[in-house]
């Protein structure tokens, strides 16, 4: 009985399949690695009436599943093709993108990242599956393919020299936003080899999937300056950094029991938005005396970021011009000094584009912050004193979603509104009028609140004509702090007084002497639903950190407000000391957290580089960035100094073993930036030595071709590499896998048609049948999935073929159901000898 012909086994993968991942490490490679020796004969037969023909057909139902975490997050609510969404507490054994024939003929195959983007994956654990297909074939067979278990992905050992999604954990279990594998080989060690398409890399695991070396990136051999060759999703590059430093705190946030994604708030001039001059005024040169290197451009994706499910409120906007441009980019809400402006500027765009402005507007014409959130910076600090109440009130009045804010903590653990550690003479001076200068600053943390609250009256203005302090503008903070007994309704407030004086506001409004103004509705509604976003002014740089206290009380004592309160649905954490956010997460899980992302600071401080202010990505004393929790930021590393040679998705598709097993040829799915159109790389990479050897090849692509599938050796100089277009269902598209012989090295490799997997004779009916408006099935076989990524040696001159699906989105087969493409392994008979 041959192979293809195994009787039907008790367990078979099934719809909505799950079974139990067992620890399958020994398993993974049992009686060794590839080769012919024990393996069950595979038929030779007679080649039917076309060349290729179909002589075995196994099926892996589109919607079979594995245990582990919910997955899908990304993909949104809807279903897709039929699929509810997201994947509740299991994972998808989806998307064959490569295969390794065992010895006791199970097979290894490899999922690649998910659900294809590095935005929508971070939830899908990268795994290789153990499957046992029953081949339909002339003499039985069931078409079932069973699987057994598989190995996860991680690195324990830390490794990857930069942010993963699981940064945090034990484990650290790779998934699909760390790294998209597309290839994979075992090595004659039993270790395994992967290939990349976001470094691109070349990672090795053990047999359990543990990492066992950093990953390898491809260098650019032809660069005098040593150049990597990167894809625009590279974490070496400043431009990828973001969304998996936003995956990290998301994971760790979701891990201390935490339901809410963090809020993404970069500094507005870092936005890849093509506004040249906004990036060269303010971010080209640094501050005079820090020693920091220019900015090379721009580096924030917005729609990555949204698209990831982050949303996005840059910091800090203070043109009108400017507030329209950044809504027509699509962030998520503004951080603004001008809350008059970005009102103004908010009730006037029209997001949609009818005609009609006020998309973000509610019934009642307020901004509706689920749809913007409009942040009043320090409250509103170009119309008041920054942190004030009078400065919150003046935010109220203009109809802000959010009042943002800063805290610093006081010698008696009490949270006060302070953007600065030291009591600033610019802003602040001595309610008994005795001299107050820069000679004479203390820090916040020495002062009680009561003895700060009593001391200092902070009502400078500093910024402009339209920074007013006249009480009579704040009736509502002027009668607050009379009844709270404060000095002045300027005097430095805690954290507590805020919430107190929206609370005051409500009232004065609705049914207090304010009822009677024109907006009164308006105003006590705003404030009735108004948001805190409050900042801890923590700096994690070894000069300056002890002029507060440390990470873990500040943000007890900032979120023990909160929770005391019962604000935890209304008030965010926020800050550039991500330590701060992390032990939020847990101790106070309720709360959400806002990133803060800057560059060099504003201040021009030449006695100490850097700052103060907390926006600084650059590391310290050879260490990862002291803002980012120990997690590393290629500072400086963009593509102006590191220019993206490899395209999106066209990293390592193919990857082959030397037969002499000591040697992986790795193949980039597409051409690089600026070389060739139709030429593709093979890269030679030495296993021993564990380096690129500096040999290559070209591949040219067929006319048809738009990039390749997979790639794999029959001996020394011949392979077989998938070629295919970017159709799906179409029966008119190219999917075609071609022979191939390595000449010299840096000469093209010769090709040769080997089969077209569009017309593929099916003699013995092993395809099946199918629902109604499937394509490609029948006498005359067809193969019409956009992606085809595995080619395995199964004989003499059988092959297997294994599409993968793309779930829930692919649909090359089941066009007429809308259902999506199930998982499906081929074999063929070539119709000629393919090994000796």
């Amino acid at each position: 009985m041959t192979e293809l012909s195994r009787p039907r086994r008790a367990l078979r993968a099934r719809g909505d399949h799950r079974f139990s991942s067992a620890a399958v490490a020994a398993a993974i490679l049992l009686s060794g690695c590839a080769g012919e020796e024990g393996l069950s004969p595979v038929g030779v037969g007679e080649p039917g009436p076309l060349s290729p023909t179909l002589v075995g057909f196994a099926m892996l139902p589109a919607a079979t599943f594995a245990p582990g975490p919910t997955s899908g997050a990304a993909l949104g609510g809807e279903p897709i093709h039929g699929q509810p969404l997201p994947f509740v507490d299991r994972q998808p054994v989806q998307g064959f993108s490569a295969v390794h024939r065992r010895k006791d003929g199970a097979f290894l195959v490899m999922s690649d990242n998910g659900f294809g983007a590095i935005e929508n994956s971070a939830d899908y654990h990268l795994r290789v599956h153990v499957i046992r297909p029953d081949f339909r074939a002339e003499d039985g067979g069931s078409g079932a393919i069973e699987v057994e278990g598989h190995i996860e992905l991680s690195d324990p050992d830390h490794e990857v020299p930069f942010a993963i999604t699981h940064h945090f954990t034990p484990d650290r279990i790779l998934t699909g936003a760390d790294f998209d594998i597309e290839s994979m080989q075992v090595a004659p060690d039993g270790t395994l080899w992967f290939g990349d398409e976001f470094g691109p890399f070349l990672l090795h695991t053990d047999e359990t999937g543990r990492l066992l070396d950093p990953p390898v990136p491809l260098p650019e051999f032809a660069s005098k300056e040593g150049l990597e060759i990167r894809s625009p999703q590279s974490p070496f590059n400043e431009e990828a950094s973001a969304v998996r430093i936003m995956n990290a705190v998301r994971a760790h946030a979701a891990a201390s029991g935490g339901g809410r994604a963090p809020v993404f708030s970069p500094w507005e001039v870092m936005l890849a938005d093509g506004a040249d001059a906004t990036f060269v005024e303010n971010r080209k040169a640094p501050p005079q005396g820090s020693g920091l290197a220019p900015a090379a451009s721009e580096i924030v994706d917005v729609k990555s970021l949204r698209d990831a499910g982050y949303p996005v409120v840059p910091y800090t906007v203070n043109d009108r011009a400017r507030m329209t441009a950044l809504l027509e980019l699509g962030v998520d809400g503004i951080i603004s000094d001008r809350p008059d402006l970005l009102r103004d500027a908010v009730r006037s765009f029209d997001a949609d584009g009818d005609g009609t402005a006020g998309d973000y507007l509610d019934e009642d014409g307020l901004i509706d912050g689920a749809r913007f959130d409009a942040q009043g910076h320090r409250g509103g600090r170009d119309l008041r004193p920054e942190n004030t109440l009078p400065a919150f009130e003046a935010a109220l009045d203009h109809g802000m979603t959010t009042l943002e804010l800063d805290t610093g903590i006081t010698a008696d653990g009490v949270p006060v509104l302070s953007h600065d550690p030291l009591v600033m003479a610019q802003k602040c001076r001595r309610a008994d009028g005795a001299p107050y200068e820069a000679a004479e600053e203390v820090l916040i943390k020495d002062l009680t609140a009561e003895l700060l609250q009593s001391t200092f009256i902070c009502d400078k203005l500093f910024r402009g004509d339209t920074q007013l302090n006249d009480p009579a503008l704040s009736p509502v903070s002027q009668a607050f702090a009379d009844a709270e007994g404060l000095p002045s309704l300027y005097a430095v407030p805690r954290l507590e007084q805020v919430f107190q004086l929206v609370d005051a506001y409500v009232a004065y409004y609705k049914e207090g002497d304010g009822a009677s103004h024109p907006e009164a509705s308006a105003r006590w509604k705003t404030a009735a639903r108004v948001r805190f976003n409050i900042e801890t002014k923590v700096n994690p740089r070894a000069a300056l950190a002890d002029r507060t206290i440390g990470p873990a009380d500040f943000a007890d004592a900032v979120a023990g407000v909160i929770a005391r309160l019962g604000l935890e649905e209304r008030a965010d954490i926020q800050s550039f000391d991500l330590r701060t956010l992390l032990h939020v997460h847990e101790a106070f899980p309720g709360i959400r957290t806002v990133v803060l992302l800057g560059d060099f600071p504003i201040y021009e401080d030449a006695s100490i580089a850097g700052s103060d202010d907390g926006t600084n990505l650059q590391g310290e004393g050879g260490e990862g960035t002291p803002w980012l929790a120990g997690m590393p930021w290629p500072y400086r590393q963009t593509r102006d100094s590191a220019p993206f040679r490899a395209r999106r998705s066209g990293g390592f598709e193919g990857m082959a073993l030397h037969a002499g097993g000591t040697k992986l040829l790795t193949l980039l799915e597409q051409p690089l930036e600026g070389a060739q159109d139709r030429t593709l790389l093979i890269h030679e990479f030495d296993l021993n030595r564990k380096e690129y050897t500096g040999v290559h090849y070209e591949y040219p692509l067929d006319a048809r071709g738009t990039n390749i599938g997979d790639f794999i050796m029959l001996d020394d100089t011949r392979g077989l590499v998938i070629e295919r277009d970017g159709t799906e269902g179409d029966l008119t598209g190219f999917k075609a896998i071609f022979e191939i012989s390595l000449g010299e090295p840096g000469a093209p490799v010769k090709k040769e048609l080997l089969v077209d997997l569009m017309k593929i004779a099916d003699p013995h009916g092993l395809s099946p049948r199918g629902a109604e408006g499937d394509v490609g099935l029948g006498a005359e076989f067809a193969f019409p999935f956009t992606t085809i990524e595995g080619v395995v040696l199964l004989g003499e001159r059988r092959i297997g073929v294994l599409n993968d699906n793309n779930f829930p989105f692919g649909q090359g087969r089941h066009l007429g159901a809308a259902l999506p493409d199930d998982s499906e392994f081929i074999v063929l008979d070539v119709g000629r000898p393919l090994v000796e």
